[in-house]
């Protein structure tokens, strides 16, 4: 199970993926484009190795859901 610490993490690196105004909605910023869904997926690829489709994406609706997915595909 996740701890606090790497929620933070998985938070931070997604972030720093945000010019401006970042919210916790991440799929709901009005710069949310199609590049966008991409950079995160390869951002969450890159740090985790593991691959994210864009029904993952779409049905997660906030950055908690989206780090315990990507910890369940990580097991």
């Amino acid at each position: 199970m996740a701890d606090k610490a790497d929620f933070l993490f998985f938070e931070d690196i997604i972030k720093q993926q945000f010019e401006g105004v970042y919210q916790n909605r991440y799929n709901q910023l009005r710069e949310w484009s199609s590049m966008q869904s991409l950079i995160v997926v390869s951002t969450i690829d890159e740090h985790y190795d593991v691959l994210i489709n864009q029904k993952d994406l779409n049905d997660a609706e906030s950055l908690a859901e989206l780090h315990a997915l990507v910890i369940q595909k990580m097991t």
